[in-house]
């Protein structure tokens, strides 16, 4: 209620509420890129958002225009790219591998434009719909959405999709900081092209960590994406006879990469990403997992160790690390020491794990890091394991962070923040077990039984389905938020005898069932949350993002001696952790392969959130679910007017023509 309260005023003091006179927001309007000179040198009587905070200024409004549209890689925009290698920088030139093919964009970029403000500005983005046939929502992803739940950008969740044509209006506060980023939450969008990247900044001072580094520039926020040389629609369901599954052919670091020789036999290659650092400073780094298939992707950066600063936005005590494994989804702050001579380029090297590691593919990318004053190349590109030593690893596979092991896990970083809610000394009141898997389709009755459940490809030609405690989610007819009266109770998964969603009676013989899953939580309970893997295929690691909030990751680990996520679960919920020391806060958190993670929080923000694989194409097939915090007149109402929509079929004019087609025909 506070929040909502301080809301109410921000708009008032702006103007921007019907009874003021309303604000020019062109006056407002940011560009779609700052650059380096942009940000440490502002035009006088600039109102540029993307600049260093100083504590006690004003907040600002940041106002930016959008058109989604269908686009292409190496269209005329970018020339003769790349035997002319400058032509590959030219304005709405995307260049991503050099492969040709149609993509979605916004504002023709890949990534899409950069969000760069500072914490307490009011971030408003008018977003036009120009995708022919299309309709998509955008999510920002790791922002709270507090006072505002229905800005989150999940499609009959929060809001109605944004058909073609159509202008929707996001308007929100920035009220948590930290390296977050925005994507479509609609369908597969943001494998072709719809995502980029936000950064809510705060003072150098007031940063635990501002100490640490030197600075903090824009051009050093660098997303890492994967890419196919397909869309992503023809990878859903999948292909069956040729190239089965969703493997990416490559990887892009802020939208730039080559491809492998093998994908691309002839012609110049385009050039790779290019990350200019200044000798002698200590420069922020800030990676985005922007991926969007089944790998994970282990980063280094030659003769350079990192030092881990921050995760998914919360600060944490400083660690060294030689490299990092990211899955979709999180973000990574390193500071790098720009302190060597040996050269004045290095490479920086990503490569694919599980699937993508596998001999027959060995995806990876490299990019370059360059000190500034010089051009000099580097000689020999290393290969898939070129590169990579037996430094520490950060977040390694299958959770190897014990003695010895060589790797730090997630659990055990330090947060630099206190937990100033009591989370962790409080015995939760509420413990949600949780785990995923596949149902495998059995194609001799698949296809014969009237029934339409989702499915997908896998590698191995099994056609599967995801679920969550063997419910597979399917979206509402309206969006749960703002139209709940307007969704018939049938949709929803019934609630059995624990309290929890389950199958409807007439599909629980089957231990499948697709329906629209809603967890109830009570607002400000502290909860635990338990997820393990039951299918683990692949050696994949999943990761789940939680919409509204981020938490404490209490433990992850592969399950051991007989462990379940039911048996964990009832473990953890006497322990109560060392407050002193509280672990990490992250708002997506990567479960091992056959095995679990456990985080808490304090369940204040209230709202429906949803929780979700953020592996695209499991999402798709429903590998996700609703947390719905507190009732209806919890949180802050819809404004007024806000967009409606539903089920066709849930309207007087349908129920008026199939009578009036009735007694047409005399009956």
């Amino acid at each position: 209620m506070i929040l909502w309260m301080t809301w109410v005023l921000f708009t008032i003091a702006f103007g921007l509420v019907s009874c003021q006179t309303p604000i020019n927001l062109k006056n407002y309007q940011q560009p779609d890129k700052v650059t380096r000179q942009q940000y440490l040198f502002p035009a006088r009587g600039s109102n540029l958002c993307s600049r260093e905070c100083i504590a006690g200024d004003a907040p600002r409004i940041c106002y930016y225009k959008w058109v989604a549209e269908p686009y292409t890689t190496l269209g005329p925009q970018c020339g003769n790219c790349p035997t002319n290698v400058t032509a590959c920088d030219n304005p709405q030139c995307v260049v991503a591998n050099g492969f040709e093919k149609s993509i979605i964009t916004i504002n023709r970029m890949v990534p899409g434009p950069f969000i760069d403000v500072c914490r307490g500005d009011r971030i408003i983005i008018d977003l036009l719909n120009s995708i022919a046939g299309g309709e998509l929502a955008i999510h920002w992803h790791g922002v709270f959405q507090q006072g505002t739940q229905y800005m989150d950008g999940v499609p009959m969740v929060t809001q109605c999709s944004i058909n073609e044509g159509d202008t929707f209006r996001y308007d929100f506060l920035a009220n948590n900081e930290g390296t977050h980023y925005w994507h479509s939450h609609s369908g597969l969008q943001k494998l072709d092209g719809i995502q980029g990247n936000l950064v809510i900044r705060i003072p150098k001072s007031t940063d635990p960590n501002g100490n640490t580094y030197d600075t903090d520039y824009p051009e050093h926020t660098l997303m890492v994406s994967d890419w196919m040389n397909t869309t992503a629609e023809e990878r859903f369901p999948s292909l069956y006879r040729k190239e089965p599954g969703q493997l990416p052919a490559t990887f892009l670091l802020d939208g730039r990469g080559r491809p492998k020789s093998t994908q691309i036999p002839v012609g110049p290659t385009v050039p790779y990403k290019e990350v200019w650092v200044q000798r002698g400073k200590r420069h922020r780094l800030r990676f985005i997992a922007g991926l969007c298939t089944v790998c994970g992707v282990e980063l280094t950066i030659e003769d350079h160790d990192m030092t881990l600063i921050a995760t998914d936005g919360a600060p944490v005590n400083p660690v060294k690390v030689s490299s990092i494994i990211m899955f979709s989804g999180e973000r990574y702050d390193v500071v790098l020491n720009a302190n060597q001579n040996r050269h004045n380029t290095y490479w920086i090297h990503m490569r694919g794990l599980a699937e993508c590691s596998v001999p027959d593919e060995q995806i990876y990318q490299l990019a370059v890091l360059r000190y500034e004053g010089t051009n000099e190349a580097r000689p020999t590109a290393p290969g898939y394991n070129g590169g990579f030593g037996n430094g520490v690893i950060l977040n390694p596979e299958n959770a190897t962070c014990g003695s010895g092991q060589g790797g730090i896990c997630v659990s055990q970083l330090i947060s630099s923040n206190p937990d100033t809610k009591n989370v962790l000394t409080t015995t939760p009141r509420i413990s949600v077990p949780l785990y995923f898997g596949f149902n495998i389709k059995d194609r001799t009755q698949f296809f014969n039984k009237g029934r339409y459940d989702r499915y997908l490809v896998a590698p191995d030609r099994n056609l599967v389905t995801s679920w969550v405690n063997n419910i597979s989610f399917v979206s509402a007819p309206s969006p749960i938020i703002s139209q709940g009266p307007d969704i018939p109770g049938s949709v929803y998964c019934p609630i059995g005898n624990d309290g929890f969603p389950t199958c409807p009676a007439n599909r629980a013989a089957e231990q499948f069932c697709e329906c629209v899953y809603v967890i109830k939580i009570p607002w400000g309970a502290v909860v635990q949350i338990v997820i393990g893997d039951a299918s683990p295929v692949y050696d994949l690691h999943h990761p789940f993002h939680l919409h509204g909030y981020d938490f404490f990751v209490v433990a992850i680990d592969q399950f051991r001696n007989g462990q379940t996520v039911a048996s964990v679960s009832r473990d953890l919920m006497g322990i109560k952790f060392n407050s002193a020391r509280p672990p990490a806060r992250k708002d997506t958190v990567a479960v091992p392969s056959n095995g679990y993670a456990a985080f808490r929080f304090k369940a204040d923000n209230p709202g429906l959130w949803f929780f979700h694989c953020h592996f695209m194409y499991h999402l798709a097939t429903g590998m996700a679910l609703v947390f719905q915090v507190g009732n209806d007149g919890d949180w802050p109402p819809i404004p007024r007017n806000f967009p409606r929509c539903g089920n066709f079929l849930n309207t007087p004019y349908v129920e008026d023509y199939y009578s009036m087609n009735a007694l047409s025909k005399g009956n």
